[in-house]
């Protein structure tokens, strides 16, 4: 098992059981708690939300899931539904009113200044400047917070109960695409553990389905976008709902003759960008990273990333116009960055 990295006052690295039971004592004072989500929780915000409040030993009177936008996708809402997970709309004001915040799954900074600090952060992004935390643990090696979380749950004997190793479970499957992608051995170990302890009937029944509105942009995609040298750009246009550029994404990546996909999308005036790869391929994070995010917010690992950035910026910042431009735009990018030597010859690091 891996140390985690911690910053304390002493700037020690202690054990991982070390690590949890001082957070655990620093939050038992706390009077309101709140565990923060980023925007639209996917499963593995909502499982690592819930793994938390175990940790912490308190409830959901205690230990407020909150973010301040909520779920929307069918198949999260469903999870939701299904597991019974409440998740609070908070406000910028609202962010006062708590005695201590932890962040799952996300970082302070990527709220965009309205939360410089946090008591404790465990995230599996990379990591990213511009705030302090008193603990935090960040592995961006690991597929799923979920994954870091079943091991702090181990570290202190924690009772992993149905209904939270049923949400560990579904994060890890769900982040990894039944690990295959960005995978580890402790995600491995996580899964196999939780497996037994879970509802692998309820995880099928949170499993997202096809729908007949995803196969119409995914025919549009196929039907305007363009694939050249293995990666596969297109545009959809103005979209009703976010979670269908990274869908589509995903999809295409089932194709034999690609190994990128490239999608993007224009939701309330933002253009929504979706990177997908095999994972052995370039870094999709540093992709999005290196063009995007001086116009925008891009991040993102080896296999997947995401940015988000005012259509009329990209437009100005990179001369494309009109769905088709900005398909091709958008391919030609990724085409040029993979076309780029390696640093020192070799695979690229991770971020």
């Amino acid at each position: 098992m891996k140390q985690a990295k911690v910053e304390l006052a002493e700037k020690a690295e202690p054990s991982l059981r070390t690590l949890v039971e001082r957070y655990q004592h620093h939050f038992d004072d706390a009077g309101r708690v709140l565990i923060l989500l980023h925007h639209d929780p996917d499963p593995d915000a909502l499982a690592s939300g819930l793994a938390m409040r175990a940790l912490l030993h308190r409830n959901k009177t205690t230990a407020i899931l909150g973010a301040f936008h909520g779920v929307t996708r069918p198949e999260n809402l469903r999870m939701a539904e299904l597991l019974d997970i409440e998740v609070e709309p908070l406000t910028a004001e609202s962010l006062g009113s708590y005695d201590r915040i932890v962040t799952v799954d996300v970082q302070p900074s990527y709220f965009g200044g309205l939360l410089d600090s946090a008591d404790l952060v465990v995230d599996h992004h990379p990591q990213r400047p511009g705030y302090k935390a008193r603990f935090r643990d960040i592995r961006p090696d690991y597929g799923s917070t979920a994954t870091i979380l079943t091991e702090h749950l181990r570290a202190v004997d924690v009772n992993i109960s149905e209904r939270i190793a049923t949400a560990m479970l579904y994060a890890i499957k769900s982040d990894t695409l039944f690990l295959s992608r960005q995978t580890n051995q402790s995600d491995l170990q996580a899964f196999t553990y939780l497996y037994p302890l879970a509802d692998t009937a309820l995880v099928r029944k949170m499993e997202g389905s096809i729908t007949l509105e995803r196969l119409r942009y995914v025919a549009r995609a196929a039907q305007s976008g363009e694939v050249h040298d293995q990666v596969f750009a297109a545009h959809l246009g103005e979209l009703p709902r976010e979670d269908l550029v990274p869908f589509v994404a995903d999809y295409l990546l089932q194709i034999d003759e690609v190994q990128w996909s490239v999608v993007s999308g224009v939701l309330n005036g933002n253009l929504i960008v979706s990177v997908r790869n095999l994972g052995y391929s370039r870094n999709a994070g540093r992709f999005v990273t290196r063009l995007f995010n001086t116009i925008g917010s891009a991040g993102g690992h080896r296999s997947m990333a995401k940015a988000v950035m005012p259509l009329a910026d990209f437009e100005t910042t990179f001369g494309a116009a009109g769905e088709e431009a900005i398909a091709s735009r958008l391919g030609s990018l990724a085409r040029k960055f993979l076309s780029e030597p390696r640093r020192g010859g070799g695979a690229d690091r991770r971020s």
